[in-house]
Order: structure tokens, then C-alpha cells, then sequence
């Protein structure tokens, strides 16, 4: 007897990056001293479950990237989106973005990188295509072609005890 369910790895594997975003996310907001780690986050910005002002659109009307270094404020993290303000024009802003509008998160101080490809849940798309959702991952090392190229990370950014 055959059995017509298949796992979809491509999911799994998407929902396992992305909560690295969010326990990133989770150190910031705990302000658990993380050395000179910053990161640059890019996310669709008609995705249903972002929420930013009306006036980013104009310059931003597909995708943005937000950096989060020195300069933030009320970083609330949730468990499928988080909200922050930044400034902007000398005026700070809440921006709510949810983890499923994230193409990228990068922290450069590692040369770490998470690529997202999340082309369902647009606002006003006028054809929707099927839910489609993959993740790639790359790690650019100083030093290529060593044991260690596999190694996500050199630093471990996480829930500590």
C-alpha cells in the first residue's frame, strides 16, 4: 500500500532557519552582550503580516532592509513576527515585521547570511501564485576551502542558562 503523504523538507527546512532569526532577535531584546554583531534585515514590504508606514512605500515598494546595530528601540519579539522602532529622517518609527517577510538576514561582523525565498502572501498581488516557500544558507568565509567551511558560525548566539 502506498502512502500519497510526503514530508515537505523544503517547509521544515524554511521554519528551522527562520527561528534563527527569531532567537537572534530574542538575544537583542534580552540585551545579552553580543560583541560587535549587527544585522541587516531585508524583508518583502507588501507582505500580509508587515506593518510599516504608508510614506516607506513610495521608496520601498517590493523590499527593505532595516540595521540593527546601535540605534534601536522597543524591540518586541514574538512567535511569528517582531516589531521595532528605528529612525528615520531624525523621526523613529515602528516598523512590525513578520518572520515569513524575511528574504534576508545578514550579520556581517561573521560574513553569516540567511537567504529566504517567500513568494505567497502578498498584498494586493493580483495573481497569487501557490505557497511557495525555500530557504538557502551561505556562509562566505575569510579563509575558503578549510575543514571548517561547513561551521554556521564561529560566534554561538543563542539562549544561554
Amino acid at each position: 500500500m502506498t502512502n500519497n503523504k510526503f514530508i515537505n523538507y523544503d517547509l521544515l527546512v524554511d521554519s528551522a532557519l527562520r527561528s534563527v532569526v527569531k532567537i537572534v532577535l530574542n538575544t537583542l531584546e534580552k540585551n545579552e552582550p553580543i560583541g560587535d554583531h549587527h544585522f541587516f534585515i531585508t524583508f518583502l514590504t507588501k507582505h500580509k503580516n508587515v506593518i510599516i508606514p504608508n510614506s516607506f512605500m513610495e521608496n520601498h515598494p517590493n523590499t527593505m532592509t532595516i540595521v540593527l546595530q546601535h540605534q534601536y528601540w522597543d524591540l518586541d519579539v514574538r512567535e511569528n513576527k517582531f516589531s521595532v522602532k528605528l529612525s528615520f529622517n531624525g523621526k523613529q518609527e515602528k516598523l512590525s515585521i513578520g518572520y515569513d517577510s524575511i528574504t534576508q538576514f545578514t550579520d556581517p561582523s561573521t560574513d553569516f547570511s540567511l537567504q529566504f525565498t517567500s513568494q505567497d502572501e502578498i498584498v494586493n498581488d493580483a495573481n497569487p501564485s501557490e505557497n511557495q516557500s525555500d530557504a538557502k544558507f551561505s556562509k562566505e568565509t575569510k579563509d575558503t576551502k578549510d575543514e571548517n567551511e561547513n561551521k554556521i558560525s564561529d560566534t554561538f548566539i543563542g539562549p544561554y542558562d
